[in-house]
């Protein structure tokens, strides 16, 4: 038969090559999720204008979130600085840019923290021969506990 050492051996194997294929099978992203929840998202006043000024919104947990987006022209192929001021301390967030009168692709900004509550991040918004684009910036809080989030509109022109 087989001695004790073997089957201590062969049971660790065992586990191994489980926790092994269920870190390579298992998104940790899907993990995350099913242990947060959904992102709860809060929209911005429809009177929030991000070519004047930055837009703020009060989460569901009542902090206070503002996007400001430079230049306040927002022109298209052209660098844009967003900056993102909340109370919340985390080590990084990220927005989601999309257009939503036509598919422009998924755009994911992300943000680091370069001082207490405030977080930047650069990136670019491709060009269309349509013009006149609405675009949709879901700003993402991944907390330990719970994803909320913000959503803002903007128009782009050509």
């Amino acid at each position: 038969m087989f001695s004790s050492r073997f089957l201590k051996w062969l049971i660790v194997e065992i586990i191994a090559v489980f926790g092994i294929g269920a870190y390579v099978l298992i998104d940790s992203h899907d993990v995350y999720q099913w242990w947060v929840g959904n992102t709860h998202f809060v929209h911005a006043e429809s009177t929030c204008d991000l070519h004047v000024n930055a837009c703020e919104v009060v989460l569901n947990d009542g902090t206070a979130l503002s996007l400001e987006i430079e230049p306040k022209s927002i022109p298209l192929m052209k660098p844009l600085h967003f900056k993102v001021i909340s109370a919340l301390d985390l080590p990084s967030m990220e927005i989601k840019l999309f257009a939503t009168n036509m598919n422009m692709g998924l755009h994911t900004i992300k943000l680091t923290q370069t001082a207490k509550g405030i977080y930047e991040g650069e990136g670019m918004l491709p060009t269309c021969v349509m013009g006149n684009m609405i675009w949709q910036a879901n700003v993402i809080l991944n907390q330990l506990t719970q994803s909320q989030g913000a959503i803002f509109t903007f128009k782009t022109d050509k």
